[in-house]
């Protein structure tokens, strides 16, 4: 793995090195897990709290040095998401080459549809079906006795860009996708790759066709989740959970174990306890329904 030194790293990203400037950098990780080979970055003084005492380097604002103890180096910038941005973008091509210099393993009775693309760098487990069409991008594992149906899209890199005057700056997604054992999932659905870390879909998930999982969420196991639906990157779905046909779920907001979501209903905070939920009003006549929502609006 290409390492940086602090000092060559905050040029590349713009930014100013405070510290040692020839500790060397290897990896760029997640604030929570960041160890003393890597580089993180913290945006906000509520994310200080849950930052790794072990973290070799911190890319933030001047404010906010002095109030991260965990290290001595540091980036300092005027927007740390961008200069994120720009991180991932330097350790990228790292991430592709490491990727394509291993090699896919399967296991026992694996079968592989036609016109299905496999790339580097996977782990296909025992009796699993890929029917026609899918793509598997690189750092995916699927577990034993798994189904992924026609069409459907594993691994690609999540919908993240950090605003800039000029538009969007792409952020480079870093991670990979685990699924668990005895998971199937249904066609045209996309699981989404994590930014740093994985995406996560535990033993015993059912997916429907055309639901859209987002970058680092987790899903517990044996939930269900039906057609249309999607999360919002880093949700964290508990085990044994029901989320019925259309719903949405923002982004960093965790459901508990056992939780059924009726259709339709979007999710905008956590649900902490077991239960079912629903956000969405029954059909009615029009009339009828600008008559309530007038009320609602008093």
């Amino acid at each position: 793995m290409e390492s940086f030194t602090l000092e060559q790293l905050a040029k590349l990203i713009g930014g100013t090195p405070l510290g040692s400037f020839d500790f060397k950098i290897s990896y760029l990780q997640d604030s929570k897990v960041c160890d003393n080979t890597s580089i993180c970055y913290v945006k906000d003084k509520k994310f200080i709290d849950t930052l790794s005492s072990e973290a070799g380097a911190v890319i933030t604002t001047t404010a906010l040095v002095e109030d991260i103890g965990s290290t001595q180096n540091f980036i300092v910038v005027d927007d740390p998401y961008l200069a994120y941005a720009k991180t991932s973008k330097v350790f990228f091509n790292a991430y592709k080459a490491s990727n394509e210099a291993v090699e896919t393993k399967y296991g026992k009775h694996v079968h592989i549809g036609q016109n299905t693309v496999i790339n580097s760098n996977c782990v296909i487990g025992d009796n699993v079906i890929i029917h026609d069409n899918v793509s598997i991008y690189s750092c995916t594992d699927i577990g034993d006795n798994s189904i992924i149906h026609s069409g459907s899209v594993i691994g690609s890199d999540g919908f993240g860009y950090a605003p800039n005057n000029l538009g969007w700056h792409k952020i480079e997604h870093l991670g990979g996708v685990k699924i668990g054992k005895n998971v199937e999932i249904g066609a045209k659905t996309a699981v989404d790759r994590g930014a740093l870390g994985d995406t996560v879909i535990e033993d015993g998930v059912k997916i429907d066709n055309q639901v859209h999982i987002a970058h680092n969420t987790i899903i517990g196991e044996n939930t269900a989740i039906a057609g249309q639906s999607g999360t919002a990157g880093s949700v964290k779905i508990g085990k044994n959970c029901q989320i019925a046909g259309q719903v949405g779920i923002i982004g960093h907001i965790e459901i508990a174990d056992n939780v059924v979501v009726m259709a339709k209903t979007l999710v905008t905070k956590s649900l902490k306890e077991a239960g079912a939920y629903s956000g969405v009003m029954p059909i009615q006549k029009h009339k009828d329904s600008l008559k309530f929502i007038a009320k609602i609006k008093k």
